[in-house]
């Protein structure tokens, strides 16, 4: 298409025009510059608003480029917000499960270490000072915790014990979304590997990494009284406290275990087949007995330090100890384990403690005492035997020192024969059982007698005492039939006092020329009598009934108090009462 025709210029001149706008305001009768000034003045309008023209249509196309931009900006970061909030959901439902999982163990003393990122959910590589570690995942998925001692591996929560802090490393197949969680608590909170059993949670898999160390957690566990804590219900504990009633029970549920209840046993624990061991307070001078219900089983008991006072060994155990003291009673076999003690006196010491248990039919393969022990040992053998604690003096080896008034002496050896007497030549003695076999001996001599150890080295101890008043009826016997009738009335004393028996003389008797009328006093309910004489055979027992011997039961004879009751010797014939003494035993009601 053809352009259009250039406009004709204006031939007008500058004055031309002014000459025209001045004829044009003289017509009008206006001054003749008014047309000029007039026309000037539109101009400049007209100028001044295509200027305003040209700057409002910049900033409108500003304006329209500027909300193009945010409009832009808010739908980018509307897209950012949503996707963020998104992924912020995701991850708080991340860490809300794996907190989920640890909250259990937090509650038991454990506290979090470290936790698996979005990232790498199935890892987790954190440095755990010394202590138990504790690994579980927020689905349950098995883990495996490596460490510079090893690797434990298995169902989660995995639990273990390091001796020593390091880098420790926990791993999982685990998908996006979920985590893994590392807590850690001291050894002493939960007593390292040894007390696994007691704690309040039940692991899905065990790691023990600790050996080197375990005996130390364990002590340390107990020096905070840890174990004193109560226990989740239905959860093993390392004690559960005997209330009197339930040792009673105990004790009459097998009419054999009336020996142990006359020596003095009570129950204190019942170590039970889920437990390694039970806590016990063992009360100074006193005697602890194990006894296991399969005869194959093999308790022990356990010091402080991990040292053990007695056993490994398949069958029942005896520990006597005159401090007191905290220890372990060790299961270690299929059956439970009941655990009792008596007070050392009343029990005689570990020969008295082995007496009872043989009455009750119990096979003891370990007994023992400490090594410093052995000479207190020996006297309760001489207290439980009706002798005052003011006739016996006691000693250690080597030193054993001397006494040349003694007459009965009780021995506790670590083996026969560790202990040696000299004698002299008119000095005769009889020992029950014999000297060089037995662990525990009583033995009666004629005269003075020393002392001494078979070696360096050796471990014993004895217990010395004059003859109490109610031996004095052989008082000066140089016989050894005698003095083996002595002994057994030593021994017979200690086993009456085991069943509740005290020794009496003269008191509310009445010698007959066949025997003696006996007086029952308030609180008692049976006596066993018998009389002593310095000729043979020395010991005239008495009976109301069947006869007896010392190698026999006693008669025990009922009485009531205020009652007299007859007895009789056994023997054909009887001293004169001018000779006799005759002794009762009389036992207190029960």
């Amino acid at each position: 298409m053809a352009a259009p025709p250039p406009k004709p210029k204006s031939k007008q001149t500058p004055e031309d025009l002014a000459e025209v706008e001045r004829a044009l305001s003289v017509l009008q009768g206006r001054h003749p510059e008014h047309e000029r000034v007039r026309r000037e003045d539109e101009e400049n309008r007209a100028r001044r608003k295509a200027e305003i023209e040209a700057v409002s249509s910049v900033e409108a196309r500003r304006v329209r480029s500027r909300r193009s931009l945010i409009a832009v900006g808010v739908v980018v970061v509307g897209v950012v917000a949503v996707a963020g909030a998104v992924v912020l959901r995701s991850e708080l439902a991340r860490r809300g499960r794996i907190e989920q999982a640890a909250d259990p163990y937090r509650a038991m003393g454990f506290v979090v270490v470290d936790t698996s990122s979005r990232g790498e959910p199935s890892k987790i590589e954190a440095n755990v000072p010394a202590g138990c570690v504790l690994a579980t995942s927020s689905t349950g998925a098995p883990v495996r915790v490596a460490h510079a001692g090893g690797a434990v591996e298995g169902p989660t929560p995995v639990l273990t014990c390091l001796c020593e802090g390091g880098a420790v490393t926990v791993t999982g197949d685990l998908k996006a979304g979920e985590g893994l969680a590392l807590l850690r608590t001291d050894a002493s909170a939960v007593g390292g590997s040894r007390a696994f059993a007691f704690l309040p949670l039940k692991p899905g898999t065990i790691g023990r990494t600790d050996q080197a160390c375990a005996e130390g957690s364990l002590d340390a566990w107990l020096d905070a009284k840890r174990w004193t804590q109560e226990s989740p219900a239905g959860a093993t504990r390392p004690i559960a406290p005997i209330a009197p009633a339930d040792s009673e029970r105990w004790l009459a549920a097998d009419p054999k275990r009336a020996a142990l209840r006359r020596a003095g046993f009570e129950l204190r624990a019942i170590v039970e087949r889920e437990a390694p061991f039970a806590v016990v307070e063992i009360p100074a001078e006193s005697c602890v007995l194990l006894a296991p219900e399969r005869a194959g089983d093999q308790p022990s008991l356990r010091l402080k330090g991990g040292a053990l006072a007695v056993g490994p060994a398949a069958g029942g155990a005896i520990w006597c100890t005159a401090a007191e003291g905290l220890v372990l009673a060790q299961r270690e076999g299929e059956g439970e384990l009941a655990v009792l003690t008596a007070p050392a006196a009343r029990a005689g010491g570990l020969a008295g403690a082995r007496e009872a248990a043989a009455r009750a039919e119990l096979a003891i393969a370990a007994a023992t005492v400490p090594a410093g022990d052995r000479g207190w040992s020996a006297t309760q053998v001489l207290l439980a035997s009706g002798i005052p604690a003011t006739l016996v003096t006691a000693a250690n080896a080597p030193d054993l020192g001397g006494d040349p008034e003694a007459r009965i002496v009780a021995l506790s050896l670590e083996r026969g024969g560790s202990l040696v007497v000299d004698l002299p030549p008119d000095v005769y003695s009889f020992c029950e059982p014999a000297l060089d076999k037995a662990l525990s001996t009583v033995c009666v001599f004629s005269g003075p007698q020393k002392w001494r150890a078979d070696g360096a080295g050796t471990v014993a101890g004895l217990a010395r005492a004059k003859h109490p008043f109610w031996l004095f009826g052989l008082q000066g016997v140089n016989e050894p039939a005698a003095l083996k009738a002595e002994t057994q009335l030593v021994n017979l004393a200690r086993r009456l006092h085991g069943e509740g028996f005290e020794p009496t003389t003269i008191e509310a008797v009445t010698e007959l020329d066949k025997g003696a009328e006996v007086l029952g006093r308030a609180n008692e309910d049976a006596i066993v009598a018998f009389s002593l004489a310095p000729v043979a055979p020395w010991v005239f027992p008495y009976t109301d009934g069947p006869a007896w011997t010392l190698e026999s039961e006693p008669r025990i004879v009922p009485v009531k108090p205020l009652e007299r009751v007859t007895v009789t010797a056994t023997t054909k014939t009887l001293p004169p009462k001018a000779i006799r003494r005759t002794v009762v035993f009389r036992r207190h009601s029960r």
